[in-house]
Parts: structure tokens; sequence; C-alpha cells
């Protein structure tokens, strides 16, 4: 297993991995930075070293290899990580690890396996006609029909489940999937879906984990469109319908077109808006609106412009405007919905795109064509509606540049608007997570940052060992690391016979446990050095050298001075010499290093 991991790791390249899910930028020649994924924040502390492979957060000391990025980024365990990488990699998994055999793998080869069985019938059977017919009156492709792998579940009550028991799954397993429900009477099951055009809905990586139906009966009482319920893979509030296909345009275009309903979305992507999801007909959530911010900042959003869409719009936008996103809205100019406006004429739908009004602009239009604001009561029923939603925003230049628009459209000043919010003055955001994490101690930090220097340049190792004693360093864990990498220079580098070799060195002090502080220190190097040339490292290693000595011998010099007050308190005079001699070279060590 452990060589298929390196295969793996040889294969995936962690750049291109990491990348899709965020932004990253170079940093040199062989590393990126990114704003960190796992915390807020406003400058990118996220490091990644491209001839390593690893990543590291210096916000929130998060770090490690393609594995365990994965494994935090889709909150999944090491064996699913495993199977996700592999299929990424090209690579075939043995099955003779008894975790690769998890429930979530299970239920993953169970959507996978009835995706392409529905997606076949609707394709090659006489059962799926009914399907064609209704997909072809939509105006549905063959090509689109195979782009989202559509399927046709037969108006039959237990058609799928034979079809899965004859691959080897049981009745709790194919229940676990969202794919059958257990009859009232008795231990059967029957189909959860019946006559009805299917839709998978995929992860980020394009596996099928659930499914929305749409009935073909007339007068449906279960509803038009049913969907998976919440499984052990599935959580709907995680999941926007083709971010798999849209995520690298929406990265390429930095905007996200987000619609209501899937024939929306189809029907968008296939006239050519590459960069088009939908949110299933719910509100968006939290999740959601983080998910998207790996790739842009920029939504713009369609719902359908009934009471229930715009209801559903305006929690999500909610949702949006507080994690600072910049939300514009499309305006149809005909057509109920995105679908019905693209089959009447496509043109009208790219023109509604580019001229997507931003949030505020869309508000404030729609409420002053309501309201006659020249009148008192106009003004406050105006003010009534928008200043909530401009509490919303989180950047504060934003609030008060609509706050002033408003002002001046009512002819109210900036500050009547202002005591008229509740509290009188627009919330001040709350502080995000990372802003409360504690700062390090500068001890600490200057020795992590003089082995950080040499692991990156090591030519100036041997300057390094030759200027600081290992007892100069504080931190444990570091001091530990240095006392690996004086041993190592002494033994296998000699002087300048041998070249420092990282890797090498990584293996020992791999078996030590020390790796992960040695690649957190190297990226930490290339975050803040990774433009410096010979001489400023060298002038950078010296006064961060004097520096951690002037901290070491000041705080010996502090110890010194309590114990010696100590000792004259208590008449310890045979200590008092001891203390006397230590305290004379703190301090002439010191007076050299001012």
């Amino acid at each position: 297993m452990s060589n298929q991991v390196e295969e793996i790791k040889a294969r995936v390249d962690i750049v291109d991995l990491i990348s899709e899910y965020i932004h990253v930028k170079p940093a040199g020649t062989n590393n990126w930075r990114a704003l960190c994924p796992f915390h807020n924040e406003k400058s990118p502390s996220f490091m990644i070293s491209k001839d390593k492979q690893i990543w590291h957060c210096f916000g929130c000391s998060e770090g490690g290899d393609i594995f365990s990025f994965v494994q935090k980024m889709e909150g999944i365990d090491f064996p699913e990580a495993l199977r996700l990488l592999a299929e990424k990699a090209g690579v075939k998994l043995e099955h003779h690890d008894p975790k690769l055999a998890s429930q979530k793998n299970k239920l993953m080869d169970i959507t996978k396996l009835t995706a392409a069985y529905w997606h076949k019938i609707l394709t090659d059977s006489p059962a799926g006609q009914k399907a064609r017919d209704y997909l072809k009156n939509r105006g549905v492709t063959d090509q689109t029909i195979t782009d989202f792998k559509i399927g046709y579940a037969p108006d039959t009550w237990d058609n799928l489940i034979k079809f899965l028991k004859s691959r080897g799954f049981n009745d709790q397993e194919i229940f676990s999937a969202g794919l059958s429900v257990k009859k009232e009477r008795g231990n059967d099951f029957y189909d959860r879906f019946r006559d009805r055009v299917m839709f998978p809905i995929n992860d980020l990586h394009g596996s099928p984990i659930g499914f929305s139906g749409r009935t073909l009966k007339v007068d449906e009482k279960m509803g038009k469109y049913i969907n998976t319920p919440q499984t052990m893979i599935y959580n709907k509030s995680l999941v926007l319908f083709n971010l798999d296909k849209a995520k690298q345009e929406i990265k390429k275009q930095d905007l996200a077109i987000i619609v209501e309903g899937q024939m929306d979305c189809i029907s968008a992507y296939a006239a050519g808006t590459a960069n088009v999801i939908a949110s299933s007909g719910t509100a968006f959530t939290e999740d959601q609106i983080s998910i998207l911010k790996r790739y842009t900042n920029n939504l713009a959003i369609s719902f359908d412009m009934d009471q229930a869409g715009e209801s559903a719009a305006k929690r999500g936008i909610d949702l949006a405007l507080a994690q600072e996103m910049n939300v514009k809205v499309i305006v149809l100019p005909s057509g109920k919905d995105p679908d019905e406006c693209i089959k009447t004429n496509p043109q009208l739908w790219f023109g509604a795109v580019a001229n997507a009004k931003t949030i505020m602009e869309f508000y404030f239009e729609k409420t002053f064509s309501k309201f006659d604001i020249s009148q008192a009561e106009g003004k406050k029923a105006a003010a009534k509606i928008l200043l909530p939603m401009i509490t919303k925003m989180n950047n504060k230049i934003e609030q008060t540049h609509w706050l002033q628009k408003l002002g001046e459209a009512l002819s109210v000043s900036e500050q009547i608007l202002r005591e008229a919010l509740p509290g009188g003055k627009i919330k001040k955001p709350s502080l995000p997570a990372a802003a409360v994490i504690a700062g390090k101690d500068r001890k600490q930090m200057l020795d992590q940052q003089l082995l950080a220097i040499v692991l990156k340049y090591p030519h100036h190792l041997s300057f390094l060992i030759d200027n600081l004693p290992n007892q100069i360093i504080t931190d444990q864990a570091v001091q530990e690391l240095y006392k690996k990498l004086i041993i190592y220079y002494t033994e296998s580098i000699n002087g300048e016979s041998q070249k420092f070799n990282y890797q090498e060195f990584h293996q020992i002090v791999k078996n030590e446990g020390l790796d992960q502080i040695a690649d957190k220190l190297v990226l930490l190097a290339e975050k803040d050095f990774f433009d410096f040339d010979s001489d400023a490292i060298r002038e950078e290693l010296v006064q961060a050298i004097n520096q951690c000595k002037r901290y070491y011998y000041r705080l010996r010099f502090k110890e010194i001075e309590d114990k010696l007050r100590l000792c004259t308190q208590i008449g310890r005079k045979d200590q008092e010499a001891i203390l006397m001699q230590e305290f004379n070279e703190v301090t002439s060590a010191l007076n050299l290093l001012e």
C-alpha cells in the first residue's frame, strides 16, 4: 500500500491539485501562495512547495501533503482520499486493505453504477422512449444528455433494487445510498425514483453522490422534483449542481452564474455559459458560499421571478454579502426562468448576464419603483427596506457608499440614516476566527526563522553552526531539529565535500518525528525569503542570530537576577558566588551584542 501512496504522490502535482480548489499565485521559482481555505484571512499565508510537494498555512498552522489537503478540504478520511486521488492519478488500488471497503466507498460505488444504469436505459432502452421524447421537446440534445449523464428511472417498483442486488449490494446498502424506501409493513424495500428523468448530482470531482428526479407523470402527488435524501455521501448543503464542470471556467472568468434549477443550469451550459451552477431549488447555505469563495468572489444570480424564487435568492444574497462577496442580479428580459429565456433567444440570456446589476442597484431600483420618495411616507418605506440590506454588507467602505447614495436619493443626511439603523449605527462585523489566534512568542519566531533560512539556503549552514550554540535555541522542537542538523552536517557533509540533500535529511528526521516541523520551516523561508539574493540572506541571518542571542541572554539575565534576589533573602552565600559569575558572563555577552 505504501508503494501505491508514493506512486499517487509522484503522479499528482500538489500545485495542480490545490489550484482545483483555490486561487494560487507564484511566489518564486517552485513555490506558490494563496489565501488559506481553512480560516478567514486577507493576506495570503498559505504556502505550497512544488518540488517538495507539501503545503503549510502560517496563519492556522495546518499543513501536509496531497492526502492531508484533500482529507481536510473534503472532510473525508484517508481511505476515501486515497481512492479519490488514485482515480485522479490513474492508479489501480489493491483491494486487500479492508479500510478501502468502507461504507462511504460502497455508497460511492452504488451511486456511480446507478447513474450509468439509468443513463443506459434513457439512451438505449425502449423503456426510455417517453423520457427521450420529453427531453427532445425541452430542447435537450443528445450531446447534453451525454455530458450530464442524464438518465431515466423506469416506472417499476424494484427495477433498480434487483439490478444493484445482482451486482453484489444488499438492501441496507441500497437504502443507505438514498435509492430505496422501506415499506411501512414488513422488511421489504421499493425504488425511491420511478418514472422520472434522472439528473445525477456530482461532487467536485465529477463522481455522482445523489440524484434529482423530474416526474413524467401528470398530477404527481410526490412533487415535480424529488431529490436524494441526506446520506453519508450526499449533504445538500455542501453541494452545488454542475460545480464539477463549471469550477475551472468560474476561476477563469472570476464569476459564478447561479440559477435555480437543473434544467436552467443545463440549458445555460449547453448554450455556452460554462460558468453556471444551480442551487437545486433551495436557498444557499453558508457552506456553499464558502465553497464558491475558493473559485471567485463574484456572483451573478438569476432566480425565478416569482415570490418563492426571490425569497430563496434573498437568503443566499444575505449570506454572500456577509462574506464580502460581490453580488449581481441577472434580470431576464423575457421568460420566467433562464431555460425559457434561452429557448426564446439565447442572445437575450447573454445580454442579461452581461448587464447584470449590482445587488444594491437592483434593490434601489426595485424599491424606488414601488414608492413615491418625494413624500415622507415613501421615504420612510424605502429606507425601511434598504437600510437592513446595507447593514448586511461587511465592508465599511461599501456600507458608507450606499448610505450616501440612499441619503442623496431621499434628500436625507447620512447621519440621520445611521441613527435610523438598529442601535443607531451599522453593526461592526465580527472578527474572523483567524484574527483571534494568539501571536507567537518573538523568541520562538526567531528560532524558527534561523532554521528556516538554512534549510532553504543550506550554504549558510556552517555559518549558523559556528555562530549559534544549540542552547540558544529555546523552542524544544526546533532545538531537536537543530541538533539533528548539526549531526548531519558533521557526519554527512564533512565541511564542503558534500552538498546538503534536503530529501536525505528529511528521511533522517522523519524517523525522529521531526519531518513536519522541517517541512513547515522550509515553507516559512519560501514564504518570507523567496526573492532574497545571497547577500540579503546572509544579512538576514546575521541579524536573526544577534536578535536570538539578545532575547536568550536577556531572559537569562532576568532569571539570574531573580535567583540572586532569592539567595540574598535566604542567605545562600555559596550560591550567590556561582550566580554572580553567570551574571557577569551574561552581561558581557549582552554588551557585545548591544
